[in-house]
Order: C-alpha cells, then structure tokens, then sequence
C-alpha cells in the first residue's frame, strides 16, 4: 500500500527514509497499541512525534522522505491522515506498509526501487537539537560509505528500562566506526587481529548510544537487496559495513567491491577531471608503515558523535517521557495554556508544563512537569506530576497522578492515586484506586 501526499516537488540531494514505528513495540507497550495511536503519531509537548523528525530533515534540505509503518492494523491509515490533513511542513512524504515482521534493513530491501540516490535512514522517535548541516557537511567531505550518528545521553531515566549502552570502537585519526557490539554486565569483550592491523589505534566507549540514524551511498540499497541473510540494519548491516573495512575475505566473498564501483562519487569524477591530480600518488607511499595492513578496502565508515546538545529517543516509555519533560521545560518557545482552555480560578499550571485545546481544568488543581493534551476534563483538586496526560481523558475530583502516562481516552475517577503507571487507551481506573508501578490495560475477548 502507497500514500503519497503531492507537494511542490524539489529534488533534493538525499532521500530519507523514516522508520515509523512498524514491528516489535514491545517497549512501549501499552501506549502504542491498536486502541490509542501508533508509535509516530504519540504526542510529545502535544505534537506527533513524527513532526519533530520531518522538521529536522526540512532544515537539512531533504524534500524526499519515505515513511514506513507496518501493514496490519490501523496504523497506515491513521499516519497517512496525519500527512495528508495535519502535517504542514515542506517534505515530501510517501507513506509506505510494510510487513509487521519486517526487520528495518527488510523494509529496506521492499522499496528498493523507490531509492534513486545517497540515503539517510532516521527512526521517527528521535529528537535533536544537532543542526543536521554538520553531520551532513562531514558526510560530504568525507564521502564514506556510511556515516552514523552517535551521542551521550542527557536522559536522567534512559537507562532504567533501555539497557547498557554497547561498546562501540572508533578510530581516533580518521572517526571510523570499527567497533560495535552489544554490552552485558560482567562480560568482557574482544577484538580480531585483522581489525587491529587495520586499525592500531581504537578508542572504545561505553557511554555512547546509537541514535539509529544513518547516511547511506547508494549502492548499499543493491547490496541489501541481494543479501536476504540482513534483515536488521543496526544487527547486521551496520557490523557487516565496519568488518568489510578490515577483513578482505569477506569483501571478497560478498563481492562488496562491484557494488561499490558501480556508484561513482562526485569526489572521484572531480578527481578525474583535475589537471594537478596524480594516480601515481599513494596515501602511504611516503611514510609506509609495515605493521599496518595493506588491503584497501572499498567500504569506510564515519562515526559522528553529538555533545553538547540534546539528543534523544522515544524507543521506552521512560525516553518518551522524558522528550516530553525536556520540549516542555522553561523556556521553550511554545503555547502553554492556548486560549480555548478552561482553566479555573485557584488551579496551578507550571511553567515547565502544557494544556491542549479545549481541554478544562476545574478549581484547586495543579499540573506540574507535565503535558496534558486536548479536550481533556480534569476535576477539582487534581494533582497532576511528571506525567503525559493525551487526548480526551478524564481525571475525576482528588485523583493524584505522578510519573504516569495516560493514554486516549483513558478515565481516572474519583480519589484514585496512580504512581508511575501506563494506563491505555479507554481504560478505567477505579475510584479510590491505589496503584503503583503498573501497566493498566484492559484485555478484550478476541473477535473472530
């Protein structure tokens, strides 16, 4: 299935490709399930996630972008009604389904033909305040193969349900990415000769996460394609590119050498169109080094690492919650309180917190650190915390929540205290409920 929503078309230098939200969301059960929104649509500071990533490709001059989302239930039909009637950026966007049970460099492989030059691959969960000029300047410059982005985390709570963050090996002198597997507690890990032959230098990091976005050459799409065996892009594609750089046996056995020479680089048409340069010139040809490996490989690597700045993912219910904290903390440049609310003499809404439309607070409540969304009804003395209230909820008089995220439609009644507790969509909490630290779904018979 093809949505494609037609805009002034400009022809931009990359495409890209969003990954928006298709497969295993195990993680962020139960908040994207089938009876609230799927993953690219949840609101952060009451905008779709979605929103913030096509922004940031409008600002790196991408006007081509393929989103993906998986076939089966609603999704596709809910995203594409997001492109088509809410969405108001420049990006041209086709929204592709795919196979829930795709792996990403699977969904990859489906719109093979759709990709007609270099490529970035972006998850929609991922918010940055990175200006994408300079990850992508260093991609140009440097024209490898592959460039990733990596960053430090700023989230206080990114760990408690994320895992450890892998090891990942970078070359000091020229940034290549050389490294990366999974990290265990108390398991040790180890490096080949043939990689440390290449590269004598690797400074290993263990506070680095993978933001899971990527700057592809074109011919890495053709290489996928033939090689059914890579199904995940960070699991397989990404260590197969970083050992190619390395091991000559196996860019001879997957023939990695006649899919990257059938793509030529503006670098090496310039380069063959120089009048000063020389073929007979060798990078090592002045200072040989005869430890180092002579094997010249056609795949490099760039790793590019942001600090400084936010970066973030919404790939666990504790990430999302805190991409929400940080849009709405004091000082962001958003609307607070919009001028269709209701809001009651007596109640307190912080500066560090936002009210959808049309959305009523009655007296003596207060919203703290929180984003509460539209047409929602909260009752007297509501005490709302640290929490992500969505669209058309009820909170009924003197229920406290802290720490939770409340899904569509949700009801909180009467005097019920919820403690860093998912509720789904429609559910009902019980009145004079006391819950903490759970997921609040309700099961349904199945239809047949």
């Amino acid at each position: 299935m093809l949505f494609e929503k037609s805009r002034h078309h400009k022809l931009s230098e990359f495409q890209a490709v969003v990954l928006a939200g298709y497969g295993s969301t195990n993680r962020l059960y139960p908040i994207s399930e089938e009876d609230n929104v799927p993953k690219a649509l949840l609101p952060v500071a009451n905008k779709p996630i979605i929103s913030y990533t096509l922004d940031w490709l409008e600002k790196a001059g991408i006007h081509d972008a393929i989103l993906l989302v998986q076939a089966s239930g609603t999704a596709h039909q809910k995203l594409s009604g997001y492109i088509a009637r809410g969405y108001q950026g420049s990006v041209h966007c086709n929204v592709v389904a795919v196979d829930e049970d795709f792996g990403s460099a699977d969904a990859l492989r489906s719109i093979k033909d759709k990709i007609e030059r270099d490529f970035i691959v972006v998850p929609c969960d991922l918010i940055t305040d990175l200006n994408p000029r300079e990850i992508l300047d260093i991609h140009r410059v440097e024209n490898p193969t592959m460039t990733a982005l990596f960053y430090e985390s700023n989230l206080s709570d990114s760990g408690k349900d994320d895992g450890l963050a892998p090891y990942v090996g970078i070359d000091p002198v020229q940034s290549s990415l050389v490294y990366k597997v999974r990290r265990f507690e108390d398991e040790d890990f180890s490096m080949r000769m043939s990689l440390l032959n290449k590269f004598p230098r690797v400074r290993v990091h263990t506070n680095l996460n993978d933001a899971h976005l990527y700057i592809f050459k074109r011919w890495v799409i053709d290489l996928v394609a033939d090689k059914e065996n890579i199904s995940s892009i960070s699991e397989d594609l990404i260590p197969m590119l970083v050992k190619c750089q390395y091991q000559k046996k196996m860019v001879e056995r997957e023939n990695v050498k006649s899919y990257a020479s059938a793509q030529k680089s503006l670098f090496s048409t310039a380069l063959s169109l120089s009048t000063t340069a020389s073929d007979d010139i060798d990078d090592d040809q002045f200072s040989p080094d005869p430890t180092r490996s002579t094997f010249k490989s056609p795949v490099t690597t760039r790793a590019y690492i942001y600090r400084g700045g936010f970066c973030g993912r919404a790939n666990t219910i504790a990430g999302y919650s805190e991409l929400n904290r940080h849009e709405t903390k004091q000082g962001a440049s958003i609307t607070r309180v919009p001028s269709s609310t209701e809001v009651a003499p007596k109640t307190q809404v912080g500066n560090d917190s936002i009210i959808g439309e049309h959305t009523k607070i009655d007296e003596r409540s207060s919203v703290k650190k929180s984003c509460v969304g539209a047409h929602c009804v909260i009752g007297k003395n509501v005490k709302i915390a640290n929490s992500v209230i969505m669209d058309y909820v009820v909170i009924a008089d003197n229920a406290k929540v802290d720490g939770c995220v409340i899904c569509n439609n949700a009801k909180v009644l009467e005097k019920a205290v919820l403690k860093d507790c998912d509720v789904a969509g429609e559910y009902v909490v019980e009145k004079d409920s006391q819950v903490k630290g759970e997921k609040l779904v309700a099961f349904r018979e199945a239809i047949n």
